[in-house]
């Protein structure tokens, strides 16, 4: 004889157990101010004890929202994965989006794609509200989520007062990587990076410049070429005579640290790296490498707090969080005395 499985819960029998009204219950998951502390957490063990939640199916047919953040990421599946950065902001959307009772809804897609998923995730209401991230100059985005009426934030450098932003705190890192350098004697450093067309680099050059001018250093710029037979050899042949770099990506600067000893080029002896991101990659290699922690985590939770201000209707400006810190390894050392040879001659050389 076939066993009848067991009813769901439903959420009058959620509030029998809590000793509260259907009502409650529903403002609580729905996260209304108007139910006390402790009688909020009575009814959420009521409802854990059942193994009752919403049905937020029927919330998207009724049109009262999918109590979900999309994230669409132009990249392809093998660089999203070997990105530590965005395992850091998954990890980080996790905790606040479950304090809220939200979901994540993600997807990878090619750049001719995005907007159409931005149109059906919103049309379908799959989603209340979307985070952008690798914001680009003359993002359509940000054009695309005000024609839709979707509330959206972006995470990184701001580019339309339209759309808030949460941006990192970055006024003094280039300065403190500099100052740090130039103790070490170098004073012709370049800035790597392998996204000219975001936003954020763009933005990162003129705080380059900047701070470069300030600290007495000679600052230039290359872009990596992943496309290069070998990248590393195809950069340190193209930076000529700088002593020390400045990477964006830690796994760029993981595999320069790596690979440059084969060429020829001793780190930190010939050459200093530094990657502007930190991550479990930093420690991985010999030597270690240098660089700039951002606080990825509290730009995930402030952007998640920004955005469901939005969906609840209230008006939000951008917010900052705190700055990079440096830290210090073993990839920095003093600069090469004058007479010896520079990275790009070995490079070349070999």
């Amino acid at each position: 004889m076939t066993e009848t499985p067991p009813k769901r819960a439903t959420i009058a029998a959620v509030a029998r157990r809590a000793g509260v009204s259907p009502s409650a219950v529903s403002h609580v998951f729905n996260g209304r101010p108007n139910v006390s502390a402790a009688t909020a957490e009575r009814i959420r063990q009521a409802a854990d004890e059942l193994n009752w939640r919403p049905n937020y199916a029927s919330r998207k047919v009724s049109g009262r929202g999918g109590r979900s953040l999309g994230l669409v990421i132009a990249r392809a599946s093998d660089t999203f994965g070997r990105d530590p950065f965005f395992m850091r902001l998954l990890a980080g959307l996790t905790q606040p989006l479950a304090d809220i009772g939200w979901s994540l809804s993600l997807t990878l897609v090619a750049v001719d794609d995005e907007a159409r998923v931005y149109r059906e995730w919103w049309a379908e209401q799959r989603v209340d509200a979307f985070l952008l991230v690798d914001a680009r100059t003359n993002d359509p985005r940000l054009d695309l989520v005000g024609q839709l009426g979707a509330p959206a934030v972006v995470l990184g450098a701001p580019v339309d007062a339209a759309v808030p932003a949460v941006t990192v705190r970055d006024d003094a890192a280039f300065a403190a990587v500099l100052t740090h350098l130039t103790e070490l004697g170098h004073r012709r450093v370049a800035r790597i990076n392998d996204a000219p067309g975001l936003a954020h680099t763009q933005a990162r050059d003129r705080r380059f410049a900047a701070a470069a001018a300030e600290c007495g250093v000679e600052p230039s710029y290359a872009v990596w070429d992943a496309t290069a037979t070998d990248p590393v050899a195809d950069l340190l042949g193209r930076i000529g005579d700088v002593t020390a770099i400045i990477v964006d990506s830690e796994v760029i600067a993981a595999e320069i640290v790596a690979h440059a000893p084969e060429l020829g080029v001793s780190v930190p002896g010939q050459l200093s790296v530094v990657a502007w991101e930190d991550s479990w990659v930093s420690t991985l290699v010999r030597p270690r490498l240098t660089a700039l922690d951002a606080p990825v985590e509290e730009s995930a939770r402030t952007a998640v707090a920004l955005l469901e201000r939005l969906v609840r209707g209230e008006d939000v400006t951008s917010q900052t969080v705190g700055g990079r810190q440096l830290m210090v390894r073993e990839s920095t050392s003093a600069a090469p005395a004058p007479d010896h040879p520079c990275p790009g001659c070995d490079a070349r050389a070999s």
